[in-house]
């Protein structure tokens, strides 16, 4: 145990070293980089002082590049280099109005660099600016600077300070630049130096460390461990005395007490077993209870879809849950995972499971309903326990998926042979805080498409190599089919996976498939007029063309032209499903929020609508039901109408 001890001490030591550069290395190079850069600003101020004296002087009207050579004052601009980092300084005309500098004269600190930027950067030589703050800031008065810049010449730190010359009459700006590379030398050598020092601080210490571990710690608990391996419950046991911490004299006298417990635990032993019975007899109770709540298999179909669930406990009762059912047209959803198993977790599935339910049979939206819920529980949960729920509601006209995630899993949705995870917003677990703030989100399933929702038990089932199933497994297993099939084949492959293992989580999954009727349309319309001509033709071909449905289209063209005068959208989409007496039409377009009946206009003679509204009247008229949402930074409008069967 000792040395195995001092080996992970050791690895851990020489990982502490090693972040401990890592850390000092860049934290240091970052420091010494300012002070060099500080250094820099102030080398710079010392420039533009010295240069204060002589540039005023100068007058550039009519100086030429050989007058400007044998001037000295290029010599003298060379000089005041010295042994700093700077590189080359130049002079230079600029203004705010124009994007270009023109040079007046280029000096460097090196011979041969000087005479190659002297030629090539010559009085007269225009170029571009490129990012022109700092000079901007010069012009204005300031030393502006540094500024990172890297071109032919290198990597240099610049500074610009401006000066007037010819009597005040003209302003010119002198710019500097410092060697990058020099600074990064000069910065190297600073930083290695500190992390050598600390490198030698830090192994002493740690030497030390161990020595007095090893003989403080490590050897008197590897000889309590020999006693306790020798440990006889017929014989006492006398503790060792160890000149050591107190804790470990502590551990000595625990295990004098220890061998007094086993035996009081031995007779405690034949009590619990008979608790024991009597519990498993009230959890078998429980176990059919939650199942009448929450049945292993579950069917539900109607026109426009499918669903299958399957719930599988881990223990006599578990904590899972899911729910479906027909509300008003639509079909709402919701599979949930409290958090542990057992009791405790059956009662907190039972309170949320009625409670989600009664929200949503009062006409709460999935995000709303959540919301509730969770304000509610967070009152009455002393126990703290906190619940991850998936909630949904489908609309089987359109495939419209409204839908409010609250720290679950992320659904599966299958379309054909194209398969991929749905991505809502995490949310928050309920249970846990007030004010969730559980947003609301949709999508659209596709003819024939289908949604899986599932607890973490099925990802998170085990194989006897303690690996997981995972999301890629279960992207693979799920195949396209009605929703018995593919709930089936995703629970098999599962149960496979883990055959030879103890299941460690319950599993609960609910496929939804999507099945509209033949009068179903999903099109993608172009964003402008031409769209008005495509909807006609969808709605007529679902509806007929006759007087009712002629003033059907008339509202959807209303609606139609409103979004496309003023969402500013460039994707729109259409959606129509005809499900028994009701034709449900919806619109979905990415433009600013636009929302038609924010301002429904009042009842008035045809003459008094002199600033619009006429049309929106005459929607809400035509119209059994509007509805507009703001989803994922889409806009989406629904339309509701009663279709009269004919009269035989």
């Amino acid at each position: 145990m000792k040395n195995h001890a001092l080996r992970q001490i050791g690895l851990l030591s020489v990982l502490l070293i090693v972040l401990t550069d890592v850390i000092l290395t860049l934290m240091m190079g970052i420091f010494a980089f300012r002070l060099v850069t500080e250094s820099c600003t102030e080398k710079a101020a010392d420039f533009r002082d010295a240069l204060s004296h002589t540039i005023p002087a100068l007058d550039l009207n009519d100086l030429e590049k050989d007058k400007i050579m044998r001037s000295g004052f290029p010599d003298y601009m060379r000089s005041l280099f010295g042994f700093s980092e700077a590189k080359y300084m130049y002079l230079f005309h600029a203004s705010h109005e124009e994007d270009k500098i023109t040079y007046i004269l280029v000096v460097a600190a090196d011979d041969e660099e000087n005479r190659r930027v002297f030629e090539e950067r010559s009085m007269g030589t225009t170029v571009d600016i490129g990012e022109r703050l700092y000079i901007d800031r010069a012009l204005d008065g300031e030393l502006a600077g540094p500024e990172w810049e890297s071109n032919e010449y290198g990597e240099v730190l610049a500074y610009y300070f401006p000066f007037s010359i010819n009597a005040g009459s003209e302003n010119v700006i002198v710019g500097i630049d410092f060697d990058v590379t020099k600074i990064r030398e000069k910065t190297t050598r600073y930083v290695t130096r500190i992390v050598l020092i600390v490198n030698i601080v830090l192994i002493t210490v740690l030497g030390l460390l161990l020595l007095i571990l090893r003989k403080k710690i490590f050897m008197p608990i590897k000889k309590l461990a020999v006693e306790m391996n020798n440990f006889d419950p017929e014989q006492k046991h006398e503790a060792l005395k160890f000149n050591t911490y107190q804790e470990i004299e502590e551990i000595s006298h625990s295990f004098d007490q220890m061998s007094e417990d086993i035996i009081g635990y031995i007779n405690n032993l034949r009590t619990m077993t008979e608790e024991r019975s009597h519990a498993a007899a009230e959890l078998n109770i429980a176990r059919r209870i939650q199942i009448g709540m929450v049945p292993q298999r579950f069917s539900l179909s109607g026109a426009g879809y499918e669903i299958c669930a399957l719930a599988d406990p881990a223990r006599e009762v578990g904590g899972d849950f899911y729910d479906c059912f027909e509300l008003n047209g639509k079909v709402c959803i919701v599979i949930a995972d409290v958090s542990g198993k057992g009791i405790a977790a059956a009662l907190f599935m039972a309170m949320t499971k009625n409670m989600l339910r009664e929200k949503l049979r009062a006409g709460a939206s999935p995000a709303s309903a959540l919301n509730e819920v969770n304000d509610e529980i967070c009152c009455m949960n002393p126990e703290n326990m906190f619940v991850t729920v998936f909630a949904a509601t489908l609309n089987p006209s359109t495939g419209e998926l409204r839908y409010a995630n609250a720290g679950h899993t992320r659904p599966l949705i299958i379309c054909g042979k194209k398969k991929s995870y749905l991505t809502p917003e995490p949310g928050i677990v309920l249970g846990l805080f007030e004010d969730a703030e559980i947003t609301e989100e949709c999508t659209m399933l596709g003819a024939g498409c289908s949604l899986l929702i599932y607890t973490d038990g099925v990802t998170e089932a085990l194989n006897p190599q303690h690996e997981l199933f995972g999301e890629q497994r279960l992207l693979d297993a799920a195949a396209d089919g009605n929703a018995e099939q593919l709930a089936a084949t995703v629970a098999d492959a599962v149960r496979a996976y883990a055959a030879d293992c103890e299941q460690s989580d319950d599993i609960t999954l609910t496929a939804v498939r999507f099945t509209p009727s033949e009068n179903y349309a999903d099109e993608q319309l172009p964003p402008d007029m031409n769209a008005v001509s495509i909807m006609r033709s969808r709605l007529t071909g679902i509806t007929g063309n006759n007087t009712e449905t002629r003033s059907i289209v008339l509202a959807c063209e209303e609606i139609l032209v409103n979004i496309l005068s003023y969402s500013g959208a460039d994707i729109l989409r259409m959606t129509v499903g005809l499900r028994q007496d009701r034709l449900t039409v919806r619109f979905e377009d990415n433009g600013r929020e636009f929302d038609p009946f924010r301002t429904i206009p009042a009842e008035k003679d045809f003459d008094d609508y002199e600033n619009g509204g006429l049309g929106i009247r005459m929607v809400m008229q035509i119209a059994e039901q509007t509805s507009f949402a703001r989803i994922n930074q889409r806009n989406i409008t629904g339309l509701t109408f009663l279709i009269r069967q004919p009269e035989q």
